[in-house]
């Protein structure tokens, strides 16, 4: 009993819950005042729904360490088979799922998600960069982990290389940057880095190193979709004008694009996307959720270094956390995910982990 009035004061206590649920109330509040009532209860709201409900799921059914390992196990499972189902096609059949303009007319292929999948290439790379911190902190969690780690991170980072995402290569850098900083063998950490890089390269046809170039480099192929990213984010912002106190509709960035930008396309900046949908009142609403949340990674799980060994479940599963949520803050300025599971499932497994931390049940 006291355990769980223990619970109960760690829920009431923590900030991101309330910052959703004043989500949902101001996008109900707003509906008379949006551009489409209609598309957010169409389907708008159904999508929100459903990502949140990642939060309140994982909070209320993971009860005790042993449920949160397999839902750790399972979660990295399933999107570990999403990135090997398309290598394996890709390898068997020549799959590739996806192209991409470069200019001059010419197209390149783009490894994107199975034929099933709904995920496009810079889909697929989030969903690499999102298991590659799990199996770099967990490699030597047990024997079994020793043996289907080191390949599987191989086969992620190559399949990464393969989706051209160019973000995607960037979040790659700041996540291993984050490992370096914490790592004790540095020197082992970066020849390793240094050798992959020359490895992955070398495997590049023309068009994929000009594409990826076309990070640091004006003058290539593909340097005008680069630069196009940039000014599709000052459209998406304009469009926000349009509406600016409470925006045109949840679910709506696509539609409002289309009718008002030219493009039919979702903004592919989650800042942009928020704006649009739900104005700069919705956008200060969101901003607010994503500082509570950084206090849950920061402060509330901070504890958990001193509490516990490195080598504990915890400490391991609170660095992955940590990792995947600097990435997610940075995949944010090149994609949308106002409705995308990601932004509800962490701050959920965050109050689990301080949770059960707390109790220390098995």
């Amino acid at each position: 009993m006291a355990n769980q009035e223990a619970d109960g004061e760690r829920t009431k206590e923590n900030g991101s819950r309330k910052i959703i649920y004043i989500l949902l109330g101001y996008v109900v509040l707003t509906l008379p005042l949006v551009e489409w009532p209609g598309s957010v209860l169409n389907h708008g709201l159904t999508n929100f729904i459903k990502a949140v409900i990642f939060y309140f799921f994982t909070v209320k059914f993971v009860r005790s360490t042993a449920q949160l390992k397999i839902f750790i196990a399972v979660f990295i499972g399933c999107q570990t088979f999403r990135v090997l189902e398309p290598m394996y096609l890709h390898f068997t059949q020549g799959y590739w799922g996806s192209q991409a303009y470069i200019g001059g007319g010419e197209m390149m292929d783009r490894l994107g998600g199975a034929p099933a999948d709904i995920i496009n290439p810079n889909g697929l790379a989030f969903v690499i960069l999102t298991i590659i911190p799990f199996f770099y902190y967990f490699f030597s969690y047990a024997w079994w982990t020793k043996i289907l780690m080191p390949p599987l991170l191989a086969v992620s980072v190559y399949a990464l290389q393969l989706t051209a995402s160019r973000s995607g290569m960037i979040a790659l850098l700041l996540v291993v940057f984050s490992f370096f900083i914490k790592s004790k063998r540095k020197v082992a950490l970066l020849l390793i880095a240094c050798l992959s890089v020359v490895v992955l390269f070398s495997t590049m046809d023309a068009n994929m190193k000009d594409r990826y170039l076309s990070i640091i480099d004006s003058h290539s192929k593909n340097a005008a979709t680069a630069q196009g990213r940039i000014t599709g984010i000052k459209s998406n912002f304009s469009v926000a004008m349009r509406k600016p106190l409470f925006g045109h509709g949840l679910g709506t960035s696509r539609e409002a694009n289309a009718n008002f930008a030219g493009h039919d396309q979702p903004a592919h900046n989650l800042y942009a996307e928020v704006a649009e949908e739900l104005g700069f009142v919705g956008l200060a609403i969101f901003f607010v959720y994503i500082l509570r949340v950084i206090k849950q990674v920061g402060p509330q799980m901070k504890q958990l270094s001193s509490q516990f060994g490195s080598a504990h479940f915890y400490s391991r599963l609170n660095n992955s956390l940590k990792v995947w949520f600097a990435m997610n803050l940075f995949f944010s300025m090149a994609s949308y995910g106002l409705s995308s599971y990601e932004w509800y499932l962490f701050p959920g497994l965050c109050e689990v982990v301080v949770r059960l931390a707390a109790t220390d049940r098995v």
